[in-house]
C-alpha cells in the first residue's frame, strides 16, 4: 500500500505507467476492431493473417533505427513521437473503417507496429532512471501487471463495446484517449542524467554486438529470455485445443487464472530477490516451473491442466520483470535504447515463427506430445544455460588469480 502511495507521488513514474496501461489498453481496442474489421471485408484467412502481421514485421524492420534514435534523442521527444504516431494511426482506421479501404487499415497496422518499436525500448529505458533502484523490481512488475490486466480486460472490453455500439466508437474511444495522454507527456520529467547521451555523434546500431559479446550476464539475458516465449507464441493455440470438448467457459478459465497468477507473483517477488539475490538463479528457478507446466499439460485431466495455467502464470509473473530489472542494471545505460529495440526485434521474431512452427507440430504430433516436447526442451536449455554460466564464473575466477 505504501508503495503505490509512492506511485502518486511520483509524478513521472504515474504518467509513465499511465501510458502503458493506455497504450496496451489501445492495442487490444485495435486488435479486436481489426479481427471484426477484416471479417467484413476480407473472406481469404491467408489475406486476414497477412494485415495483421504487417504491422509487426515492419516494426521488427525498423528496430535498429528506433533503438539507435531512442540513444541520441531526448526520451520525452521519443514520447511525443509516439504518441503522434498513434494518433495518426487511429485517423487512418476511421478513413478504413469510413471508405471500407484495406490499405487505410494497413496503415493502421503498420503505424502502431512501429510505435511499439519505439514505445516499449523508451519504457525500459526511463523507469530506472525516475525510481530508486530498490524499487526497480517492484515498478517492472507492476508494468508486467499492466500488460497483463490490459490483456485480459482489453479484449473483453472491446468485445463488449461492439455489441451495443459500432466499430467506429471503439476507434474514436482510443483517439480520444491518445490525444488525452499526448498532451499529458509534456508534464513528464526525465532526470538530466538520461539526457547526458543526447549528443549529435554517429551512434551506430551495431554498436551493441561487441558489448553483448564480451558480457556473459548481458548473453545470458538474451537467452533466457526465450524460453518463456516459445510457450506464449503458442498460447491461444493451446487455450483452443484444451477447450476442444470441454465448456465453453473452461478457456475463459485459463486465460484468467494465468493472469491472475502473473499478478500474485508480483507481489512477492521483491521479497524474493531481497532475500536470496541470485537473479540468473531465481530466472533459471522459474524456467525450471515453466518446464513443469508444461509436462503437466501434457496429462489429461482439466484441474491439472488449471493447475498448469496456474503456475506458467506465477513463474512468468516472476520471470519478466526480474528479467528487465536485470537488463536495466547490467547494459550500459548509453546503449539501453538499442539493446531494448534489440531484444524487442528478437522477441517478435522469434513469437512469429514459434507460432508457425508450433501450429505445424500440432498438426503433425499431437497437443499432448507437444507439451512432452516443449517441457524436455525448457529443461535442456535451463541444463546448458546453468552449466554455462558455471564454467564462465570458474573462467572469471581463473583469470582474476592470475591476473
Amino acid at each position: 500500500m505504501n508503495f503505490f502511495k509512492t506511485i502518486l507521488r511520483n509524478k513521472n513514474l504515474s504518467i509513465v505507467l499511465g501510458s502503458q496501461l493506455v497504450f496496451q489498453l489501445g492495442i487490444w481496442f485495435g486488435t479486436i476492431g481489426n479481427l471484426q474489421f477484416l471479417q467484413t471485408h476480407i473472406e481469404s484467412h491467408f489475406f486476414q493473417a497477412f494485415f495483421l502481421v504487417m504491422g509487426g514485421i515492419i516494426g521488427v524492420i525498423i528496430g535498429p533505427y528506433a533503438g539507435r534514435y531512442i540513444d541520441v534523442t531526448l526520451k520525452v521527444k521519443v514520447l511525443r513521437l509516439v504518441g503522434v504516431m498513434r494518433i495518426v494511426s487511429v485517423i487512418a482506421m476511421l478513413i478504413a473503417i469510413y471508405t471500407g479501404s484495406i490499405y487505410w487499415m494497413m496503415i493502421y497496422s503498420i503505424g502502431i507496429g512501429c510505435s511499439a518499436s519505439f514505445f516499449n525500448p523508451t519504457i525500459q529505458t526511463i523507469l530506472p532512471s525516475i525510481v530508486d533502484k530498490e524499487d526497480l523490481i517492484t515498478v517492472n512488475a507492476i508494468n508486467i501487471n499492466i500488460i497483463t490486466l490490459s490483456r485480459i480486460f482489453g479484449a473483453v472490453l472491446a468485445g463488449l463495446l461492439l455489441t451495443v455500439a459500432p466499430l467506429y466508437v471503439l476507434f474514436l474511444i482510443a483517439l480520444i484517449a491518445y490525444l488525452t495522454l499526448y498532451f499529458i507527456n509534456f508534464l513528464l520529467i526525465v532526470p538530466e542524467a538520461l539526457h547526458q547521451n543526447v549528443k549529435k555523434t554517429k551512434t551506430k546500431f551495431k554498436d551493441i554486438f561487441p558489448i553483448i559479446l564480451r558480457d556473459h550476464s548481458i548473453k545470458i539475458v538474451l537467452v533466457v529470455s526465450i524460453i518463456p516465449l516459445i510457450f506464449i507464441s503458442g498460447f491461444n493455440l493451446f487455450i483452443i485445443e484444451v477447450g476442444k470438448g470441454q465448456p465453453g467457459f473452461i478457456m475463459g478459465i485459463l486465460y484468467f487464472v494465468e493472469g491472475i497468477s502473473i499478478l500474485v507473483a508480483g507481489l512477492f517477488i521483491k521479497r524474493v530477490i531481497k532475500r536470496y539475490k541470485k537473479h540468473v538463479l531465481i530466472l533459471l528457478f522459474a524456467c525450471c516451473l515453466m518446464g513443469i507446466a508444461q509436462l503437466l499439460l501434457s496429462l489429461t485431466s482439466i484441474y491439472i491442466t488449471v493447475l498448469a495455467f496456474g503456475l506458467f502464470g506465477l513463474a512468468y509473473g516472476m520471470f519478466n520483470p526480474l528479467l528487465y530489472t536485470y537488463s536495466q542494471q547490467k547494459v550500459p545505460s548509453d546503449i539501453h535504447g538499442r539493446f531494448f529495440s534489440f531484444k524487442t526485434m528478437i522477441d517478435r521474431t522469434i513469437m512469429q515463427l514459434c507460432l508457425v512452427i508450433i501450429g505445424f507440430l500440432l498438426d503433425q504430433i499431437g497437443y499432448k506430445s507437444l507439451m512432452m516436447l516443449l517441457g524436455l526442451c525448457t529443461f535442456t536449455l535451463v541444463f546448458s544455460i546453468f552449466i554455462d554460466s558455471k564454467r564462465s564464473r570458474n573462467k572469471n575466477k581463473n583469470e582474476f588469480y592470475q591476473g
